[in-house]
């Protein structure tokens, strides 16, 4: 029992000895800095956009729910932000009493975006403002020929999600997203304010960059 302990004792005394023997590692102020940084994303998205309240979102005589594809580019200012610019398409909203009657909406908005990772997720949420873009095509309803109608008038978006890595190296995620256009009204079409939610699935892609080499380097 005694031949062990004083080799543990041995051992712990040649242990200083030895580390004063080891080179000097490096600090993390030594270490080289990274080649390439992550400068933003590109975001493309897609779902169902559900009008609700009021004359555009009215069960009887309101819109139903259309398609709506987006794509968005950002600029990363740190682990938190970016911001950028993105564009939503929602082509086929149907009157629910006049099958006959089409609308579309097409929005262009500079947005800020937030997030949060945490584990394996991101979290995030989305602030826009910018223009929305809206035209219901010319029909025929019980024998009577209805004129196009368009305008454009401000907006704003609101909402979040989560994303997850999925393959080479994008990410994918669910997103709710809540659009007010301030006043749909032109071409003998008013509806004032709307009120539409957007559902669905955004494929993130990160976009980087070598870091450029200071001056008279190699």
């Amino acid at each position: 029992m005694k031949l062990p302990a004083a080799l543990v004792l041995c051992l712990a005394l040649a242990a200083p000895a030895a580390a004063q023997d080891l080179p000097d590692l490096p600090g993390l102020d030594d270490l080289p800095e990274p080649t390439r940084y992550l400068a933003g994303y590109v975001s493309v998205s897609g779902g169902q956009a559900l009008p609700y309240g009021g004359h555009w979102g009215d069960k009887d005589a309101g819109f139903k729910a259309s398609q709506f594809a987006g794509l968005a580019v950002s600029k990363r200012v740190d682990e938190l932000l970016s911001y950028g610019l993105e564009a939503d398409y929602a082509p086929s909203h149907k009157n629910r009493s006049v099958p006959e009657m089409g609308f579309r909406m097409f929005a262009l908005s500079p947005f800020v975006k937030a997030s949060f990772p945490s584990d394996s997720a991101v979290y995030y949420g989305v602030l826009g403002a910018g223009i929305y873009q809206w035209s219901s095509p010319a029909y025929t309803a019980g024998g009577t020929r209805y004129g196009s109608a368009s305008g454009s008038s401000a907006g704003l978006s609101l909402g979040g999600g989560v994303s997850y890595s999925f393959l080479f190296g994008t990410r994918l995620g669910v997103e709710l997203r809540w659009h007010h256009v301030f006043n749909v009204k032109g071409g003998g079409l008013d509806m004032g304010a709307t009120d539409t939610l957007n559902a669905g699935l955004t494929l993130t892609y990160g976009v980087w960059k070598d870091r450029a080499k200071p001056a008279g380097g190699s």
